[in-house]
């Protein structure tokens, strides 16, 4: 038998690679795999999402007992935060987020309106900006009240 660096030639002339090289690529080989498969399976289930697998509620409803006068309930309407107010009977609901930093926004029943907690924007029932920095309207969302329910179905 004749060496020569990783193969090893019988008298025959037949090639045999040493265990030594062909653990390393095997090694070599598996490491890559493995490196290929965390990094693109995640990728593909991101790129590749089944189809109808977010799914957002078209109509909310809340019982109008749980919304007494002067009161707020935050809720969660195609993926976005919604609140809905009740001011003297007047039921509106807006987009709970600030249209200046997206801070979610509470209610001030004492002032009637809608503040923003990191910069002090100010809002009124119908969502214009009274003072604050922020640059334009809440979104308004479509309600009724119908048998003692508000109902939040559409922007």
């Amino acid at each position: 038998m004749s060496h020569q660096t990783g193969v090893v030639y019988s008298m025959a002339g037949d090639v045999y690679i040493k265990r030594v090289v062909f653990r390393k690529i095997i090694l070599r080989s598996t490491v890559v795999l493995f490196s290929i498969a965390l990094f693109i399976y995640p990728l593909i289930r991101y790129l590749a999402a089944p189809p109808g697998a977010i799914r957002y509620q078209d109509i909310v409803q809340i019982p109008l007992a749980n919304l007494p006068d002067g009161t707020s309930q935050l809720i969660a309407y195609h993926g976005q935060p919604v609140i809905v107010i009740n001011n003297h009977g007047n039921i509106k609901a807006l987009s709970a987020l600030c249209t200046y930093n997206d801070s979610l926004l509470t209610w001030d029943k004492d002032r009637e309106e809608l503040v923003c907690p990191s910069q002090d924007a100010r809002f009124d029932i119908n969502g214009n900006v009274k003072a604050g920095l922020a640059p334009r309207p809440l979104e308004r969302i479509k309600v009724i009240v119908v048998e003692g329910k508000v109902i939040v179905s559409g922007l």
